[in-house]
């Protein structure tokens, strides 16, 4: 049951992506490429925070069960228009389950619009424990996602601990 739970969790925030909080889409593309070179124009880009909730099921593990976490991710996303990266730190707690990492990520948006397709992936140094002893090392992680609301000014992006933005 419980890794039913922390698989849908990880569904469910992995589907979720960049969603603008009360924002307003854009009219059209003409729009958006103003309002982009007005605030590249007028002053520095700043990061966006946020947090992600989400949860993690450990497959092939030493335990006798599935180990299972929750937990939760802080990032402060930056975006260079022709790119995305993030920082982040990891924080999941669970039966025979631990991840405790910090990361970078790197993204390629397809598009230059509101509503645009990512990928990317980045590298994190960690802690792990999925039924036995725990280690220590890097944690390579892949990304696939739908940014939207792009050009609002406030955002929220939960997802999956092995998935950004």
């Amino acid at each position: 049951m419980r890794s039913a739970l922390a698989f849908a969790l990880t569904a469910i925030t992995t589907a979720t992506a960049l969603a603008p909080l009360g924002a307003r889409a854009a009219p059209s593309d003409r729009a958006l490429t103003a309002d982009r070179s007005a605030r590249q124009d007028g002053g520095r880009s700043l990061p966006w925070l946020g947090l992600r909730l989400g949860g993690l099921v450990a497959v092939n593990s030493l335990a006798t069960d599935t180990p299972t976490a929750g937990g939760l991710s802080a990032y402060a996303l930056f975006d260079g228009r022709d790119f995305l990266a993030d920082v982040m730190a990891d924080l999941y707690f669970g039966d025979d389950a631990r991840l405790v990492a910090a990361g970078l990520g790197a993204y390629y948006p397809f598009l230059p619009a509101n509503i645009t397709p990512y990928l990317g992936g980045g590298l994190k140094v960690g802690w792990t424990r999925f039924g036995g002893d725990g280690t220590f090392g890097i944690i390579p992680f892949a990304a696939v996602g739908l940014l939207v609301g792009r050009e609002a000014t406030s955002r929220s992006a939960p997802s999956s601990p092995g998935s950004s933005p």
